[in-house]
């Protein structure tokens, strides 16, 4: 199944031949270069941003302290940082290796430092940190928690050059690909509602079926096209098209919790055109099957997400 989903993947990102690639984007080094200029210049301009920055730290610790989950949510702290928390965030994620700033003490209050500045960061869609994600993404030693924010902060740059690069990363094996392929319906874009159509059309396993169906939710969703300020406007009807056309396609080929996945990403997505794909659907589809399509007409016609 994973050699047919990166085939599919591989196809869609020849969609993308024509745009520039991350990899030139970056130019011949890893891109943080630049970075490490910004840095630089930021504590030059607003040391003071820094020093906010090590003053919310040991506020992790608390948080941490405090949790039911698994994970304490960190990022609110950082987001109230503002625009000039960027550059501080951006040294320690990319530039403290060694870990030589302070650090909290327990391990999972440090990935709840990580992750919480990722989303903090990513929330900025700031282009210039393309080639951060693409480190964290690629890196061994980058845990699945601070991946999967890493993935969602890369798709919200809803650029062709994040797009690629995501494609390209959705191909890794196991896990890794499994995070990148649940973020990319965050990438609003034609080439990624193409790339999960294809991949949901060659029929995966069960749990990769219901990845890539919320996935297609997510990059067709009707609510989030019109309260984002997404990049690419005049590709909202040709996405939630062509993730409506998947997710129909893919109804009838599954049962249980994947249908109703598939039925919760058709209810998001609410395209136009849904009730004529179902129509054309039960009109090829054996007699036996007509009643559970004219449910699923009838659901789509009452969106209570609508």
């Amino acid at each position: 199944m994973i050699r047919a989903l990166t085939w599919s993947l591989g196809a869609a990102l020849l969609l993308m031949l024509s745009a520039p690639s991350a990899h030139a984007q970056t130019g011949t080094d890893d891109g943080l270069g630049a970075l490490r200029e910004e840095v630089a210049r930021a504590r030059k301009e607003t040391p003071e941003a820094f020093v906010r920055l090590e003053a919310v730290i040991p506020q992790v610790t608390v948080l941490d302290a405090r949790k039911r989950g698994t994970l304490a949510a960190a990022a609110a702290l950082f987001r109230d940082l503002g625009a000039q928390g960027l550059w501080p965030m951006v040294e320690r994620l990319a530039f403290d290796d060694a870990g030589q700033a302070p650090q909290p003490v327990r391990d999972s209050a440090k990935l709840a430092l990580q992750v919480g500045m990722v989303e903090a960061t990513g929330d900025l869609r700031d282009a210039r940190l393309l080639p951060l994600w693409k480190r964290l993404l690629e890196g061994s030693e980058t845990r699945r928690p601070a991946r999967r924010a890493a993935a969602t902060a890369l798709a919200k740059l809803e650029s062709p050059e994040a797009a690629a690069l995501l494609i390209t990363l959705s191909r890794q094996e196991g896990s890794r690909g499994e995070t990148v392929r649940e973020a990319m319906g965050r990438c609003r874009r034609l080439v990624m509602a193409q790339a999960l159509a294809e991949a949901l059309a060659l029929n995966p396993a069960p749990s990769e079926a219901r990845r890539l169906a919320v996935a297609l939710g997510d990059v067709g969703s009707f609510w989030a096209w019109k309260t984002s300020q997404s990049k690419s406007r005049s590709e909202e009807g040709a996405v939630r098209r062509v993730a409506a056309e998947a997710l129909v396609s893919a109804w009838v080929d599954h049962t249980g919790d994947v249908q109703q996945a598939i039925t919760q990403a058709l209810l998001r997505v609410d395209a136009p055109e849904t009730a004529s794909l179902i129509q054309a659907m039960r009109a090829r589809t054996a007699e036996p099957r007509h009643a559970a399509l004219e449910d699923l007409e009838q659901r789509m016609r009452n969106n209570p997400l609508r």
